[in-house]
């Protein structure tokens, strides 16, 4: 099973404010690489709310990169890749306003969403918080920290894949009747 997984933390509402970034390599079926890396965001202040909920503050990201000058690096990750994220639409639209801000056509790749995939394999559970399908999975999580949930919905899909004896996201998809969606 061969996928990157993605997380954003922002510092407001505006779905282009990307503070910090998480995302965990998964090669055959194992996480091969995780990348953490906090992000000057755009627009460059933070909502109370936000910083209750990530703990990442206008100091943090001071001097933090823009989103942009990292872009190339992370992007190596995705494209040609399969994308998951736990709440996916989240995610992937933040990183579609953040490239759409800069001009910068998007990836070539797909996504899904791991909470979906949560609520098709692990319907045991009272509900699919990322903290609560983790908890359940015995997976560590320090919810809102970008690796951590990165790796926390990496892990939900690897279980996932384990429980049902998929080999491949491809295999995965087809046994819970869903669709990768194209970026």
């Amino acid at each position: 099973m061969n996928f990157t997984a993605l997380d954003f933390e922002t510092a407001n509402t505006h779905k282009t404010s990307i503070c910090a970034v998480g995302m965990a390599i998964v090669e055959d079926g194992k996480v091969v690489k995780t990348i953490s890396k906090l992000i000057k965001p755009v627009p460059d202040f933070y909502s109370y709310w936000n910083v209750q909920i990530h703990g990442i503050t206008p100091d943090m990201t001071a001097d933090a990169p823009y989103f942009i000058d990292v872009w190339q690096e992370l992007k190596q990750y995705i494209d040609y890749s399969t994308l998951v994220a736990h709440n996916a639409a989240f995610d992937v639209g933040a990183l579609r306003s953040i490239l759409t801000t800069h001009e910068v056509s998007f990836p070539k790749t797909d996504y899904f969403c791991s909470c979906s995939v949560s609520r098709k394999v692990f319907k045991e559970i009272e509900n699919h918080k990322l903290s609560t399908v983790c908890r359940h999975i015995d997976v560590p999580l320090n919810h809102h920290e970008a690796e951590s949930d990165a790796i926390g919905a990496a892990q939900i899909i690897i279980k996932a894949g384990e429980r049902l004896g998929a080999n491949s996201i491809e295999e995965l998809m087809a046994m819970l009747k869903m669709k990768l969606k194209v970026f």
